[in-house]
């Protein structure tokens, strides 16, 4: 119904200009006739020259039809301006300067293209903006990922090539490069299967499997599958997980990797021997599960770089421990993808990683 109305008022806008434009028209003809015409028609009565008056009339009625298409052009100049205004950024938007605005002046048509123009500029530039991201994003994983993909490749063909031309010694050293090669392809492997994760979080047709959940069952669960690993390394997990229930919309699936990154995390940088702590409580509208270790200072710039792809606070240390680097960068793409958000800070020795769920809220990627 507002579309049809929006169509009828820029004809009535057209019809109202050529009504207008005639009236004033017929008023001129009546002036000329009632100040020129008539009184010299009068004047010569007697005399008329028919050819002469004949040619004053084909003047009046002519100049009439000018003077309506003078009027009309006069009431429909800004129209023909508004008009030439769209063409103009119409062209600067089509040579490259994506999203731009246009002025919308009245709700007729022209003011609906206006409107239709900029959401298509807002969604080029979005779409533009996305494709060179993913560029250069593309390219960045390509550069940092050649290096981590040699490092297991080049002993794996090493051990390969021993064992191929049997340059080895014992039956325990070729199961010991049987071993070896083994342990570097499983190595490989989740480096190939975190980059894809990390693409597939990273595209917009990433679809989320939401369901209401209790979240602290499943931290506590999940406690209690690493805790016997963290006491074999002289942690020890303290959790202090709120009694009452603390329900979220997640992908539970993927919520559990973000736990599961953290606390592997924890695990490779936390001093030895110390605690691991697990909070979860609920503040305002949002449920938060914090978890701390002991570890290394870590400066203010360096915790905001911390779930940035590949980047790593002490390359030093990192380059003794496993892992790909994007453990964390899955993380904050999978909280965000819930409309939640991750951040760290650091306390002395204490790291904490917070995480901030909303309880009640609709979230992008919806099954």
């Amino acid at each position: 119904m507002k579309k049809f109305n929006i169509i009828i008022s820029l004809k009535l806008k057209l019809l109202t200009e050529i009504v207008f434009s005639f009236i004033l028209t017929i008023v001129y003809l009546g002036t000329i006739a009632w100040y020129f015409l008539v009184p010299y028609f009068m004047k010569h009565e007697d005399n008329i020259d028919v050819e002469f008056g004949n040619f004053l009339i084909s003047i009046y009625l002519i100049s009439a039809l000018l003077f309506f298409v003078m009027c009309f052009l006069l009431m429909s100049n800004r129209h023909i301006k508004y008009i030439k205004y769209i063409a103009k950024e119409v062209n600067l938007i089509a040579s490259g300067n994506l999203g731009k605005n246009l002025e919308v002046k009245g709700k007729d048509e022209l003011g609906e293209l206006c409107i239709n123009i900029n959401s298509m500029s807002k969604e080029l530039k979005d779409k533009f903006e996305y494709e060179r991201e993913l560029e250069r994003t593309k390219s960045e994983l390509i550069t940092n990922v050649s290096h981590d993909l040699r490092t297991p490749l080049t002993p794996i063909i090493a051990y390969l090539d021993i064992l191929r031309n049997e340059k080895f010694r014992t039956k325990e050293e070729e199961k010991e490069y049987l071993n070896s090669s083994y342990n570097l392809s499983i190595k490989l492997k989740k480096l190939i299967d975190e980059l894809f994760e990390y693409t597939k979080l990273s595209s917009k047709e990433v679809v989320l499997d939401l369901v209401e959940v209790d979240i602290c069952p499943i931290l506590n669960q999940l406690v209690g599958e690493y805790a016997p690993m963290f006491e074999s390394k002289e942690l020890r997990v303290v959790t202090q997980i709120s009694d009452a229930e603390l329900p979220v919309k997640i992908d539970v699936e993927k919520m559990v990797r973000v736990f599961e990154n953290i606390l592997s995390n924890a695990e490779k940088y936390s001093f030895k021997p110390s605690d691991i702590i697990v909070k979860a409580d609920n503040k305002g509208d949002n449920v938060v599960i914090s978890i701390s270790n002991k570890g290394e200072y870590i400066e203010q710039d360096k915790l905001s770089r911390m779930f940035e792809k590949f980047y790593r606070v002490d390359l030093s240390r990192s380059s003794n421990i496993e892992g790909s680097g994007l453990g964390l960068a899955i993380s904050k793409k999978i909280v965000e993808l819930h409309n939640g958000q991750i951040e760290a800070e650091c306390d002395g020795e204490i790291i904490t990683i917070n995480i901030k769920l909303p309880i009640n809220c609709n979230v992008g990627g919806l099954r």
